[in-house]
């Protein structure tokens, strides 16, 4: 039995944002069933890694989004500073794990619960709210913020290959670019030659049919 249960009440109407929390909401009921089921130290260890490390990262998701701009700085400040918040808290709770806590209790969880879910229908959503209200394009931004989380991963060397390519790749749709307006260009004049041709077709007919009268 699940201590959360995922609704579509919950869904901010962006795909990756909603699939991340999907994700966390899977996590706390992980870390939930792990207190139930038969106890292990290491799982509840590795547990609570997973799920540290998959909020840094959702989090640094959300505030990229945010620093391209269309969200209000109160929003900004309010929604950053829930952020540090929770980490905060996990950071706690792994601390005092390592330290001897024996288990994770039902009330604790219930409190991550309690706060993942008013942060997403609050906070989130008016997030949400924003920057679909003032960024029509906004698939574009999720994907530059993906790419971005991406490239903050990559080694120096990956950066520079990284680098590399999209010069490459910049200068192959110049390329394009160049040879689509020559293309272009060349099928006007063709049209233009062509009716020209044609204008001159009828001219002939009409002259034939003069001289035939």
């Amino acid at each position: 039995m699940h201590i959360i249960k995922w609704s579509s009440d919950f869904a901010l109407g962006i795909d990756e944002i909603d699939e991340q929390h999907k994700a966390l909401v899977g996590m706390i009921n992980a870390l939930d069933a792990s207190t139930h089921a038969e106890y292990s130290v290491e799982n509840m260890r590795r547990l609570l890694d997973e799920l540290n490390a998959y909020v840094r990262d959702h989090f640094g998701f959300e505030e990229r989004l945010m620093a391209g701009g269309g969200c209000s700085p109160e929003l900004v400040t309010r929604h950053c500073g829930e952020h540090a918040y929770f980490r905060s808290v996990l950071r706690d709770l792994t601390a005092d794990f390592d330290n001897g806590r024996t288990s994770i209790t039902v009330t604790l969880i219930e409190y991550l619960v309690h706060w993942l879910l008013h942060h997403i229908v609050v906070v989130d959503r008016a997030m949400a709210h924003q920057l679909n209200a003032s960024e029509p394009a906004l698939k574009a931004r999720v994907a530059a913020a993906l790419m971005q989380e991406m490239t903050d991963d990559l080694t120096e060397s990956e950066r520079h290959l990284l680098a590399e390519l999209r010069r490459a790749n910049e200068e192959l749709e110049r390329q394009v670019e160049v040879r689509t307006r020559e293309l272009r260009d060349s099928n006007r004049q063709l049209q233009t030659d062509l009716d020209a041709a044609r204008a001159e077709t009828r001219l002939l007919k009409a002259e034939l049919a003069a001289a035939k009268g």
